[in-house]
């Protein structure tokens, strides 16, 4: 078989027994420049957009922005958008909302009580220029492991140790707010505003919680020792009042008794004294004759002279006697 290539690209096979043609297109090449051309023109448009976007800076807000111009801090961007010039600025954003730092300390208190509480500590850089500019030129962003966290544990330490163990309990707010005040104090130095601080718990070791609770069932029971007495004082004092107002009320109706008797004494006495005063001799021959029984009396006479009518009535009556009986033998006898 024999293999011809004609210029125009057409490739011819040839053999004995048969002839097989074969046309193929011409190969055409891509013009180098201007693919080249089209690359380069969509490099520059990226580029073109990178430093269109590079060149605006929104703040948001809350935040407040450190121009810097080659490294150096030049001034504060506020919240908005800003144009800035790419390469040459740079803009370093900084939050002047209310931040939450949160750490544990661990303190000896008065009585050599180690104590750990939890402390969360809620503040905010004032968005001053100069305090902001300070603050950046001297942490660069790292504020709170710089600053915050060393003041508050030294704070810490410093006001637990001024408390005895149970007084950090007893006299949480106090020592609450001598944190709080220690620390504004501190922090306002580096241009920090401290709003509230948030002590979240007191622990104590094993053995002084024992102590603790014991002392705590101890001041129980001595309160219910205490309730008992005072119910038991309140008991004494009830059955003495209770004597007191039956006493009280036995003198006062003795008072009124006798108070009644001398009424009554009185009302007779004044009754005796009238009845005195109306006695009259007439009035005495008539009461006599009202209430004489038609007797007459045994003994008659005066102080000097006293007479004994009953053996005279005695011996009338005998002699009166003695005649009945007479005349009643000598009537038996005449008859």
């Amino acid at each position: 078989m024999v293999i011809r290539e004609k210029p125009e690209g057409e490739i011819r096979f040839e053999s004995d027994n048969e002839r097989l043609r074969i046309n193929t297109p011409r190969r055409e090449f891509p013009d180098v420049n201007k693919v080249f051309g089209t690359i380069f023109k969509t490099i520059i448009a990226f580029v073109i957009l990178i430093v269109l976007f590079s060149s605006v800076k929104i703040i948001g807000a809350g935040e407040v922005g450190v121009l810097n111009e080659f490294g150096r801090p030049v001034t504060v961007l506020y919240e908005g958008l800003h144009f800035i010039v790419p390469i040459m600025h740079h803009v370093s954003v900084i939050s002047i909302q209310i931040e939450k730092y949160e750490a544990e300390a661990s303190a000896a208190s008065k009585d050599l009580q180690i104590v750990t509480t939890t402390i969360a500590v809620n503040y905010r850089i004032t968005p001053d220029e100069d305090v902001v500019m300070g603050i950046y030129r001297q942490f660069r962003g790292s504020h709170e492991a710089r600053v915050i966290q060393p003041i508050v544990q030294e704070v810490i330490k410093a006001n637990t140790a001024q408390f005895r163990a149970e007084e950090l309990i007893s006299k949480r707010v106090e020592v609450k707010n001598n944190i709080l005040n220690d620390l504004k104090q501190k922090l306002s130095k580096y241009g920090m505003e401290v709003l509230d601080i948030s002590i979240t718990d007191f622990q104590f070791s094993p053995e002084f919680d024992r102590a603790i609770e014991d002392k705590v069932v101890a001041e129980q029971n001595k309160l219910r020792a205490e309730y008992e007495l005072e119910q038991k004082k309140v008991e004494v004092q009830k059955t003495i009042a209770e004597a007191n107002a039956s006493a009280i009320s036995e003198i006062l109706k003795a008072q009124g008794d006798a108070q009644a008797n001398i009424i009554r004494a009185n009302a007779q006495a004044q009754a005796i004294e009238s009845i005195t005063k109306q006695i009259t001799d007439p009035f005495i021959k008539y009461y006599y004759i009202e209430t004489w029984n038609g007797e007459l009396p045994l003994v008659m006479g005066t102080s000097d002279i006293m007479l004994d009518l009953s053996t005279i009535v005695d011996e009338e009556q005998e002699q009166t006697s003695n005649i009945s009986t007479k005349a009643v033998v000598s009537r038996i006898g005449y008859n």
